[in-house]
């Protein structure tokens, strides 16, 4: 492992999983020579240009064959990695759900403009689904039920996805390749895109379920409020869930909400009663 891959591991404690190369050798658009990633006291990643996995599985008599493939917030500048990803393993494993944190590749040290990075973390994104669909037996998961989760900028990176999967390529060389990059269900959490009122994504018929949770404090509104207008459209299966507290950090699973029971901090509870309502056949195909 690389220095800070070490230095987050210590900071991290007893249990911290070790990181899982997403591609055997060099990434596409791998940029060379890239300055060495950064860690900080706070457990924050910075200056990534090597994406990885990491993976936080429940006791396998807990596994319900669950994952979601968590993508930390940090304006495309980072990953808050601590806040977003081991937090909400504390929360879904007791549910049997693994998470599975995937470490995308930021600005700096790639030096491309907006559509630029959503174009890279792409990539990241397609490749960590196969990934987990190439690997799920291995697991103990059910590749029908892997899903994507996001804070912020991994939120627009998971809806970047939820609008962009493909099916795989059956003529690859490489097996994960042939897998689909389709999430089963895609979370947005504080939805961002540059602070614009916009959405910017183009969502087909067979994107996945969406859930969105979001702040009223959380401005500007109109980019959750048109995703979801936008998927409903299509008849796709989509949720906005809007809470008066939080702020931006809405979906933050800190231990100390979750014990005290702050009403932001129950949206896993609320993802996965929604899904099964998704699964009965008398459902209809949007909620408010």
């Amino acid at each position: 492992m690389t220095p800070s891959e070490l230095k987050l591991k210590k900071l991290l404690g007893e249990g911290a999983p070790d990181p899982i190369p997403l591609w055997p050798g060099k990434p596409p658009k791998f940029m060379e020579n890239a300055p060495p990633e950064v860690v900080t006291d706070e457990a924050r990643i910075r200056m990534i240009s090597v994406p990885t996995l990491s993976l936080y599985l429940p006791p396998k008599e807990k596994r319900t064959g669950m994952a979601v493939i968590v993508c930390a917030g940090g304006g495309y500048g980072g990953s808050d990695w601590r806040t977003h990803v081991v937090y909400a393993a504390q929360v879904f494993n007791p549910m049997g759900v693994a998470v599975i944190g995937l470490k995308y590749r930021t600005r700096p040290p790639h030096l491309v403009d907006n559509a630029g990075i959503q174009a890279l973390t792409l990539l990241d994104a397609k490749r960590a689904v196969r990934l987990v669909r190439h690997r799920a037996a291995e697991w103990s998961l059910d590749p029908r039920k892997i899903g994507i989760v996001g804070y912020s900028a991994g939120a627009n990176l998971a809806m970047n996805l939820a609008a962009n999967f493909d099916t795989g390529n059956p003529q690859a060389s490489d097996p994960v390749e042939r897998q689909s990059s389709r999430p089963d269900f895609a979370v947005g959490l504080g939805t961002w895109h540059w602070r614009k009122k916009e959405s910017p994504f183009i969502f087909r018929k067979d994107a996945p379920p969406v859930l969105l949770v979001h702040a009223t404090t959380d401005k500007p509104l109109e980019l959750p409020q048109q995703i979801k207008a936008d998927l409903k459209k299509l008849g796709v299966p989509v949720r906005l869930a809007m809470f008066e507290e939080g702020g931006h950090g809405v979906g933050n699973l800190i231990p100390t909400r979750v014990k005290h029971g702050f009403p932001p901090a129950q949206w896993p509870a609320l993802l996965l009663k929604w899904l099964e309502t998704l699964s009965s056949p008398t459902t209809e195909a949007t909620t408010p």
